[in-house]
């Protein structure tokens, strides 16, 4: 049970590292980094699930059928939303507010599978949009507010991906991970190319953003999956968190980025709809 908490705190600490490898890359591009970031999330993924499944990982797919290719398509829509974010505003506004997305989560649940909301989740709801509009009230320059529109964007894809995971509940949906990373790629593929920018980086970038896949993605992902075999869904939650708390706490240390009052406030204001909103979940 122990080596279920230490998966559950470590996971986060991996997560948090996009933010400070994203913006100290000078040369790639959003679209070049979310490339190599997703086609090594995949090449990872797809490793581990041969590995765990061998001969019948074919089977496995066809499980999972359509249900993981469009779980695939939307996690592919927040990991492509959330580099994109990081590129147009800081760490910790693009954290923050992708922080929230548990909160629509819960919303959708609701409005797609009939699930019970409670009046704690909707203050919650009402908390969130609260505070992101406090970040960006506090900072009206056009890359900040195009940040904080991919990010909710981002929030949005990654809310509809949590409610098609409780859809196939019932079946291995760790497919759509290796899916999202696939298309994640080809679509990163088809912008970089059709922009003229192509995948030509340096070599120590292009490993950076691989390592993001396999690193930050991939081995986070997994850990966090080992955890939930021995950890309460909302203690869960609650470390999930170390994310958005640590991403901007490595790139003021690494960068000297630090985060404007209205961040911080706007920021506090998110985690306390957090707070109340796991407040109101069922153990």
């Amino acid at each position: 049970m122990k080596r279920h908490y230490v998966f559950a705190i470590t996971a986060p600490l991996f997560w948090s590292l996009a933010g400070v490898v994203v913006k100290s890359l000078e040369q790639a591009t959003e679209w070049q980094i979310n490339f190599y970031r997703c086609i090594s999330l995949a090449l990872f993924v797809a490793i581990v699930t041969l590995i765990r499944y061998r001969r019948s990982t074919l089977a496995v797919l066809r499980v999972g059928g359509f249900k993981t290719v469009v779980a695939g398509a939307l996690l592919s829509g927040a990991m492509l939303c959330n580099v994109v974010a990081l590129k147009y505003t800081t760490v910790a506004v693009a954290v923050f507010v992708m922080a929230a997305a548990p909160i629509l989560a819960a919303l959708l649940g609701k409005i797609f599978l009939g699930e019970q909301v409670s009046a704690r989740v909707w203050a919650s709801i009402a908390m969130a949009v609260a505070g992101i509009a406090i970040m960006v009230g506090g900072r009206l320059q056009v890359g900040d507010t195009i940040g904080v529109a991919v990010a909710v964007l981002g929030i949005v894809f990654f809310g509809i991906y949590a409610v098609t995971l409780r859809v196939g509940k019932n079946v291995d949906m760790t497919p759509a991970v290796l899916y999202g990373g696939a298309i994640g790629a080809v679509v990163s593929l088809s912008v970089s190319i059709g922009t003229g920018v192509g995948l030509v980086i340096p070599w120590i970038e292009a490993m950076w953003c691989s390592l993001l896949g396999v690193v930050q993605l991939g081995l986070g992902s997994v850990l966090f999956a080992l955890a939930a075999q021995g950890v309460p869904a909302v203690q869960l939650t609650l470390f999930a968190l170390g994310e958005p708390l640590l991403a901007p706490v490595w790139v003021w240390l690494m960068l000297g980025d630090l985060p404007t009052a209205a961040t911080l406030t706007g920021g506090a204001i998110l985690f306390a709809a957090l707070a109340l909103q796991i407040s109101a979940t069922k153990k």
